[in-house]
């Protein structure tokens, strides 16, 4: 029951989003982090004490659908990204929003977190993409009240991101009828599988096309740059830490079914791969830090799809660690340039210069969270990196196409330390400027540091104990 208490709390804040916003303001971001802490102190205690737990409730017994939820390792490490670094960005919000009663912004936030959760927590197919289109429709509206600009690229991005949704419910659909039930344990594992390669091979097609769309994979990678006219709290939760990882998660929970059909690891490492050096060039050509750091999201995200398309066990295990260690460096450098913007004004590499001086606290941070992106020892970024091309090197019987993609995430991250050098030397250095005061984005600052500092503490841990 502990996991239909979290899910259930997580949708209580959405409920009770209007009245906090109406006693507290803009401050009931820090009531709203302080649930979300609670729901994944929730979920920690149910893993602590239960290991793999499973519930389900009877929801339309007529057709085998009920609120099946599971908590695995996999839903455990992705609820605790989405819950911990949703209390993060909350604590932030607290100190970015300006209106005094922002009680749209909060209500989808914590509905996106909500939704989120549920994804990751589902055990059954109609949850399951029921939540898929709820984290949609939450990341839509974020962006079209984002300002009298935003329809057009909001549009863009509901467009793509519910194409993937249709995809999905074609996947939904077809395992549904091939297997005869949608729970999705059971289903996943269905002797069909390895026993039918065109179900398989159809299945594979949908769930991958549906994950692409949603983790900004080319073709379909336009949408996330696009979406970078929402607010900088957004842009760090739904667009770099939780949403876009949503596509990641399908893939992983899917990867060992679908990886029965040969489509699954040619799509997913081709793909991957062109997504990862396109996104980091396309990166390092960029002037405006949210504009950088979505390609640069985009280029993790290709990493992360093409490590999962690899399907061995040093691949799956290289590619959750660097979902963790991409949602702490990612959200903190997109809430640092929000942070930047907000006391200087501008977030124009051209116009920058001299934040070592004038803001030396959240400069730190900024080099923090971008050493991390650049994957330097010894942050968790670092670790991840190091894992991930472990993984692509030993790929078993890999012939020369497996060292020519080895050779593209080599690239990749050449490029990745390019232009993580480029916002770190084209921002710090220089004369004192004027800066607006600390006081008013202190908790800004304590957000980032905490995400940032999350980032770089691990990588020290798994030094020593390597010693």
């Amino acid at each position: 029951m502990s996991l239909l208490l979290a899910v259930g709390l997580s949708w209580a804040l959405v409920a009770l989003g209007p009245l906090l916003t109406r006693a507290l303001g803009r401050r009931a971001g820090y009531a709203c982090a302080a649930v979300l802490l609670g729901v994944a102190g929730v979920v920690t205690a149910a893993w602590a004490t239960g290991g793999e737990t499973r519930v389900d409730v009877p929801w339309m017994p007529a057709l085998d659908v009920g609120l099946r939820l599971r908590l695995d390792g996999l839903g455990f490490l992705f609820a605790l990204v989405v819950l911990v670094v949703g209390a993060l960005v909350m604590v932030y919000s607290a100190a970015y929003v300006r209106a005094p009663r922002p009680t749209a912004f909060y209500v989808l936030m914590t509905a996106f977190a909500a939704a989120m959760l549920t994804l990751v927590l589902a055990d059954d197919l109609v949850v399951l993409f029921v939540a898929w289109e709820l984290t949609t429709v939450c990341s839509y509206l974020l962006i079209l009240r984002s300002g009298p600009d935003a329809g057009p690229p909001a549009t863009r991005t509901f467009l793509v991101t519910a194409a993937g949704g249709l995809a999905l419910l074609g996947a939904v659909v077809t395992v549904a009828v091939r297997t005869g039930t949608t729970d999705l344990t059971a289903a996943l594992a269905d002797p069909a599988w390895q026993q039918d390669p065109v179900f398989a091979g159809a299945v594979a097609s949908l769930v991958a096309f549906a994950a692409m769309t949603k983790s900004a994979q080319f073709p379909f990678h336009a949408w996330l740059p696009d979406a970078m006219v929402a607010p900088a709290p957004v842009s760090a939760y739904l667009h770099a830490a939780a949403m876009v990882k949503a596509g990641i998660y399908l893939l992983l929970l899917f990867a060992p079914a679908a990886s029965a059909s040969a489509v699954w690891p040619a799509v997913l490492v081709t793909v991957g791969l062109v997504t990862c050096v396109m996104g980091a060039l396309f990166a390092l050509q960029r002037t405006d830090l949210k504009e950088l750091l979505a390609y640069s999201t985009v280029s993790q995200l290709g990493l992360l799809v093409a490590v999962i398309g690899v399907g061995t066990p040093t691949a799956m295990l290289a590619a959750v660690v660097h979902v963790v260690a991409h949602a702490l460096f990612k959200s903190a450098a997109f809430m640092s340039v929000g942070l930047i913007e907000k006391r200087t004004g501008t977030r124009d590499l051209r116009e920058l210069r001299g934040l070592a001086r004038s803001m030396p606290w959240d400069a730190a941070l900024l080099a923090i969270a971008v050493v991390s992106m650049a994957g330097v020892a010894p942050t968790l970024g670092f670790v991840s990196k190091e894992t991930v091309l472990e993984a692509f090197f030993s790929a078993p019987d890999a012939g020369v196409l497996g060292l020519l993609a080895a050779g593209a995430v080599v690239v990749g991250a050449v490029l990745t330390a390019a232009y993580s050098a480029r916002m770190v030397v084209g921002t710090l250095p220089g004369p004192r400027r004027d800066v607006a005061e600390p006081r008013p984005t202190a908790p800004m600052s304590v957000a980032v540091g905490a995400a940032a500092l999350g980032g770089s503490a691990p990588g020290w841990r798994s030094r020593r104990s390597a010693r």
